[in-house]
């Protein structure tokens, strides 16, 4: 086992059977000899040069699933923060305020009385949708395959609709929570337009990719008070620069690409590592998990 720094091994050629990472350019490729498998640590594949791995016959896996439970934990605590508007009444309450007006004149609204939106109902965003629904959210589902979703959780949807009806979900909805790959077709998807037509008080959720959201026009969208707020666990460029416009955003919570990150989660990935690992020291594909095939991927590869 050898652990490489990027940036030295792109001036070096070693050897190794496995590589596993979370992002592997070109360059880092040509320079391994002998690699049969890239193993991606997470689900995401954005920062992987799929095509420089197929043209050398190396097979590429993620850990697709192992963060679901997780990330799914953390949009619903994103939006009972929100609902209990938490930040404010912690300080409020160490200050001695007591601000009996508030509470009074603005009672909490109960979740069965909220609805949730959510874009993309792979492993993470079906996860999030049956928990949301037990806690007695009115569930909103957008997916490019509905007739996928599974028929059970179909009975708790309060609407299903495909890419089309995107917009009239994120005009519809108390939470919009993001659950998509970084592809072509999804940079900055979530632009001014659709961001002007997301209802006054609610709340994005991104725990996907940060690309997916244009931050300079959710920037504007969140200085003039035209959403309540968003919660980030992502962001394009991290971590967030002097000159990120969201930086002295108030209303709006970050934090460090961390949402899937737990005790539980790291031990499904490394079990989903070793049969990966295992399948490529026998010679036996057929049983290798979460295998990327050819064209899944729709971005570019890593940016120069």
């Amino acid at each position: 086992i050898e652990v490489i720094d990027m940036d030295v091994s792109l001036t070096r050629q070693i050897r190794a059977d496995v590589l596993i990472c979370w992002r592997a350019s070109e360059e880092l490729i040509k320079n391994i000899n002998g690699l049969k498998l890239i193993q991606v640590w997470g689900a995401g594949i954005d920062q992987i040069d799929i095509k420089a791995a197929t043209e050398r016959n190396i097979i590429v896996c993620n850990t697709k699933g192992a963060m679901a439970n997780a990330m799914a934990e953390y949009v619903l605590m994103q939006i009972l923060v929100w609902e209990r508007d938490l930040f404010y009444w912690n300080k409020i309450a160490h200050l001695g305020a007591w601000d009996w007006e508030k509470r009074n004149s603005n009672p909490f609204i109960e979740l069965s009385d909220r609805c949730l939106g959510i874009i993309g109902m792979g492993m993470i965003g079906t996860e999030v949708a049956k928990k949301a629904a037990g806690l007695g959210l009115r569930v909103w589902v957008i997916t490019k395959n509905p007739s996928k979703v599974e028929e059970e959780l179909k009975e708790q949807l309060c609407f299903l609709g495909g890419l089309e009806k995107m917009e009239e979900v994120a005009a519809s909805v108390d939470y919009l929570s993001l659950h998509l790959p970084l592809t072509g077709e999804t940079h900055h998807l979530v632009d001014n337009k659709w961001l002007q037509q997301m209802k006054p008080n609610s709340v994005l959720i991104n725990t996907s990719r940060g690309a997916i959201i244009d931050e300079q026009a959710l920037a504007i969208i969140l200085k003039d008070r035209r959403i309540r707020g968003a919660s980030l666990d992502v962001l394009e460029n991290e971590p967030i620069s002097p000159d990120n416009p969201l930086k002295e955003i108030e209303n709006l919570i970050l934090t460090c690409h961390q949402a899937g990150y737990t005790t539980r989660t790291i031990k499904n990935t490394l079990k989903m590592i070793k049969i990966n690992i295992e399948a490529i020291k026998k010679m036996d594909e057929g049983k290798m998990i979460n295998r990327i095939k050819v064209g899944q991927a729709g971005m570019p590869v890593l940016p120069s």
